[in-house]
């Protein structure tokens, strides 16, 4: 029996347009190690791979991921035999082993596999490729890729239950999940020059990548009479994680997840967007500290609800969500933002902002680092 063509896995790479000395200098430069990484993984474990870099649209338009992805796609297929073709974000699957990898790789005909069904970072379709290509051609972003293929007929597999499929790297806070990841057991050991390059770089102002305030909440999260508060797009593997890894009491604020993948039409609504729209950004941070000893907050939900939208093209610029991570509000501009950013850093609590991997994947790093003393 002849053997079965390799899949054909597209990597993305960022674009390189980023301010030098920026945090979002930082996060793209640790994209392409990270992108450059997996694709040499891939490669070993037997799939072709080729690039995907960013494209504009020549139009000056919005960036339409389908059409993109779709282009990109048929043009590599048109040099080879494929019978199953992926997708990869620059930094997804950076915590991955390559047992998950080998199980991304291995879709049956008419199957996708991907690391989020809800909100894909990465996949890889067997099948009708023609077809498919024509399902994922009109989706905007990434996130609902699986989706639109299962909406088009394909069975799915979700590899979500993999430990740290899920972590995807988009921001500066992401880069520095994965410098606490290095230092902690059960984590994968990674390539020497993305190693290097965590331990090397230096956020604006001269700053470690470091996660603020990682000590204090770690202190929170290992006494018996203390509450931890996490808002935001908490996954229900990590909630559960929580409840069972965590000696504090954990209260959950959970809303929005998957608003980029969901095709409702609808737009994001948040409980304490609201709250912060009755009253003010500093007032929703003191009410939020009034209910814990330690907060972690999922800020994207908040821009999304604030801005009627999904899309991060509405929200505050790139480099504003990234340097509000961690407390530099000097580089926010955006008025609410900087005024909870500036709360936040005043509050008589720890808190700790980001977005979807640190309320994922990013709160097992930051629970196991708090029992590992790291």
């Amino acid at each position: 029996m002849p053997e079965r063509p390799a899949p054909l896995v597209l990597v993305a790479t960022p674009a390189t347009d980023q301010p030098f000395g920026s945090h979002a200098a930082v996060a793209a430069d640790g994209q392409r190690l990270l992108a450059a990484e997996l694709s040499h993984r891939l490669g070993r474990l037997g799939a072709a791979v080729a690039p995907l870099p960013f494209e504009a649209p020549p139009d000056g338009g919005s960036f339409h991921w389908g059409r993109w992805y779709a282009a990109a796609a048929r043009r590599a297929l048109s040099s080879g035999n494929v019978d199953a073709i992926g997708y990869a974000g620059a930094g997804a699957l950076a915590l991955l082993d390559d047992e998950g990898l080998d199980a991304l790789l291995s879709p049956i005909p008419g199957e996708v596999v991907a690391n989020n069904r809800f909100s894909a970072d990465t996949f890889v379709v067997a099948g009708d490729l023609d077809r498919a290509l024509a399902a994922l051609e009109g989706t905007a972003n990434d996130n609902g890729a699986p989706r639109a293929l299962t909406d088009a007929g394909w069975e799915w597999r979700d590899l979500g239950a993999t430990a740290w499929a899920r972590f995807d790297v988009d921001t500066s806070m992401d880069l520095a999940l994965m410098r606490l990841a290095t230092r902690l057991d059960g984590t994968r050991a990674l390539d020497t020059l993305v190693r290097g390059f965590l331990e090397m770089v230096r956020l604006p102002g001269d700053r470690p990548l470091e996660v603020p305030n990682l000590d204090r909440i770690g202190a929170v999260i290992r006494d018996r009479s203390a509450e931890l508060v996490v808002a935001g797009r908490v996954p229900t593997a990590t909630w559960q994680m929580l409840e069972t890894e965590t000696a504090c009491r954990v209260r959950g604020v959970i809303e929005e997840r998957g608003m980029r993948s969901s095709g409702s039409g609808q737009a994001p609504r948040s409980i304490l967007a609201a709250l912060m729209d009755r009253s003010s950004p500093a007032e929703m941070v003191a009410e939020l500290a009034r209910l814990g000893d330690a907060v972690v907050l999922d800020t994207r939900v908040l821009m999304a609800a604030v801005a009627s939208s999904a899309e991060a093209t509405t929200w505050p610029t790139e480099e504003e969500r990234f340097a509000s991570d961690f407390g530099d509000a000097s580089r926010v501009a955006t008025p609410w933002l900087r005024e909870l950013v500036e709360a936040a850093v005043t509050a008589s609590v720890p808190m700790l902002l980001g977005g979807h991997a640190l309320v994922s994947d990013g709160l097992r790093l930051i629970v196991s680092a708090a029992w590992q003393g790291r």
